[in-house]
């Protein structure tokens, strides 16, 4: 009976190991605002910088979930600058690429440069461990009247 009862122990303790290691590898992102308080949190592999910053409580706005507003309106994909953040320069490379429509969008940001993405867009992998995103200050209300 004991050698049924070791057996089955390690067997559920070779399960758990494997389980664990198919499990995704907590990424290291520091968010940083205008005012240069800063917030180190973990995320995981696949999720973009929106959903951590959400996970965490950290005020990063973005309404259109980088999924629009309505499909038969918008069409898909993001439809707003609200999540946009500047990357760091040395992880520019290691965030997944940006997209035609990402760059469309960026262009109505006067102070948009090379380090800015929208959140919604930039997926995480393990490469982006250690990554430091700053959170821009600007005016909603200027930018609505702008396009609106």
């Amino acid at each position: 009976m004991m050698r049924r009862c070791t057996a089955l122990f390690r067997g559920l303790a070779r399960e758990q190991r494997a389980a664990f290691s198919t499990m995704p590898k907590t990424i290291k992102i520091t968010y940083v605002n205008t005012a240069g308080d800063r917030v180190t949190v973990d995320g995981k592999a696949g999720q973009n910088l929106l959903q951590v910053a959400r996970d965490h409580n950290i005020d990063l706005y973005g309404p259109c979930n980088g999924g629009g507003q309505s499909s038969e309106d918008y069409g898909e994909g993001p439809c707003c600058t609200e999540c946009r953040v500047f990357i760091a320069k040395e992880f520019q490379d290691k965030v997944n690429p940006i997209n035609g429509e990402e760059i469309e969008i960026l262009d109505w940001c006067e102070d948009a440069d090379e380090n800015s993405r929208l959140a919604c867009q930039v997926v995480l992998s393990e490469d982006c461990d250690g990554m430091t995103v700053a959170l821009p200050e600007w005016d909603k209300e200027s930018y609505w009247n702008k396009i609106g």
